[in-house]
């Protein structure tokens, strides 16, 4: 009877040291999701906020920020106005370039014009000497001609070129066909002869 107390004993002991073991794993198991409950962060967090002092946030100043943008602004600004200088200077110096060739142009053409007057007036002289010397030839062969046919043959001719006959022949013989001559064709030669002065002998 004693040895089964004993034995009874013996097994209500080890139960109850496999029930406390039983009992520590499990209060173990607890105590772990208890450490990472929000509740022991915020704990920590609200340690960490009072007894670590969050430093204060100096200004950032812009990596862009350049001190001498000013002075590039007026740098590139005086780069533009020169350029607008030079590219009007260029087209002053080209209108002065074409002013000078249209000035050029318009003295050749002066000096061409008046190479050509020249000529022309040599042309025009060597023509009135030549019509001059015509009409002394043609005088000569109305003075040798009877009064009455030259004024027949002056009365057919055009006014200039009788009046420029008349006027290089000797006075006495023109006077002899003046007489011969129409009233209306001696008028129309004189008038002809004061006129053209310059085809009178010299």
């Amino acid at each position: 009877m004693k040895r089964f107390v004993i034995a009874c004993q013996i097994v209500i002991i080890t139960l109850f040291i496999i029930k406390m073991y039983f009992l520590a794993e499990a209060l173990q198991i607890i105590s772990i999701p208890s450490f990472f409950s929000m509740d022991h962060f915020g704990q920590a967090i609200a340690q960490t906020t009072t007894t670590t002092p969050i430093p204060a946030i100096k200004e950032v100043s812009d990596v862009t920020d350049d001190p001498l943008q000013k002075e590039r602004d007026l740098f590139d600004f005086l780069q533009k106005k020169q350029k607008a200088l030079d590219t009007r200077e260029s087209l002053i110096k080209a209108e002065e370039q074409k002013i000078v060739a249209l000035k050029k142009e318009i003295v050749e053409k002066i000096d061409a014009l008046k190479l050509l007057e020249s000529q022309l007036s040599s042309r025009l002289d060597a023509d009135k000497s030549n019509d001059i010397k015509r009409l002394k030839e043609l005088a000569k062969v109305y003075e040798a001609t009877p009064p009455q046919k030259a004024a027949a043959m002056l009365e057919k001719l055009e006014v200039r070129t009788a009046a420029g006959i008349t006027i290089n022949m000797k006075r006495d013989r023109a006077g002899l066909i003046w007489g011969y001559l129409t009233p209306q064709k001696a008028v129309a030669i004189t008038n002809e002869i004061t006129r053209t002065v310059p085809l009178a002998a010299e």
